[in-house]
């Protein structure tokens, strides 16, 4: 087999895994959806964020809510098969380290992609959210926050000792994000201090970036004033910036704390 057939192979062994536990398919198949249509049918279309209708912002930023959920998906899966042993017997195989890996991360990858879209033709067909601007940022501004949540899952994955604990992590991160990230809410309405660790969340550059690249707007000025599509790659600059450095600490975590034997052992 090639290095991408057991990539594949491993993305739906994954996908099989997760069918088999209800609950858990449940969280991270439907849920990310039904959170997505909530966020956004409390918003007004009159109300103005900016200048955007209200609806078509959190439509918008309501995207984003699917990394969260790849977070879970990934550090619930290799906690899981790192308990039962998975992990150990693959090991002893011929399947490389790198392609256990890729297949957790494309697995959650393209969970997070169709949930994505689901959200994106909601906000255009029935919110009137105007057309995305700028595609080719969106696409950069999705595979960042697929990147972060990947390597700061694999990161953590090391400190919980089993899938009960598992989910219970996730919920800290899930709930952070979707209050302190800008998603349910513009940052502008936090105090300054908390603006200001909320700007250094994982999630807050990639909700920005997704926002400036589908409305064409630069949140981080006064009135969001309209910008063109180069202009767009520059003003999310400092968002890709702070996306790679979460990126390099999921990294650091992983090389540090990542175990292949289970933890009771």
């Amino acid at each position: 087999m090639s290095w991408l057939s057991m990539v594949w192979a491993q993305a739906r062994l994954n996908q099989t895994v997760l069918l088999r536990q209800r609950g858990m398919a449940f969280s991270v198949l439907l849920l990310p959806l039904f959170l997505a249509f909530v966020n956004t049918a409390n918003a007004r279309p009159e109300d103005l964020v900016n200048g955007v209708p209200a609806t078509a912002f959190a439509a918008v930023g309501a995207i984003a809510v699917v990394f969260p959920f790849s977070y879970m998906t990934i550090a619930t899966s290799i906690v899981v098969r790192r308990e039962e042993r998975v992990y150990k017997r693959l090991r002893g195989s011929a399947l490389p380290t790198s392609a256990i890996f890729a297949g957790d991360i494309l697995h959650a990858t393209l969970v997070g992609a169709v949930q994505a879209v689901v959200i994106l033709v909601y906000a255009v067909a029935v919110v009137d959210a105007p057309m995305p601007r700028n595609i080719p940022l969106m696409l950069l501004a999705f595979l960042l926050g697929a990147a972060v949540f990947a390597a700061l899952a694999i990161g953590t994955a090391g400190f919980i000792p089993n899938y009960e604990v598992a989910q219970l992590v996730a919920l800290p991160v899930l709930f952070i994000s979707l209050v302190a990230a800008g998603v349910m809410f513009p940052l502008s309405m936090l105090p300054e201090w908390g603006q200001q660790i909320s700007e250094r969340l994982p999630l807050t550059p990639v909700v920005s970036i997704l926002r400036t690249a589908f409305l064409g707007r630069d949140f981080a000025r006064e009135g969001a004033p309209a910008i063109d599509f180069l202009e767009s790659f520059q003003v999310s600059a400092a968002g890709l910036g702070i996306g790679l450095l979460w990126i390099g600490l999921g990294l650091w975590l992983t090389r540090q704390y990542f175990r292949w034997d289970p933890r009771r052992a």
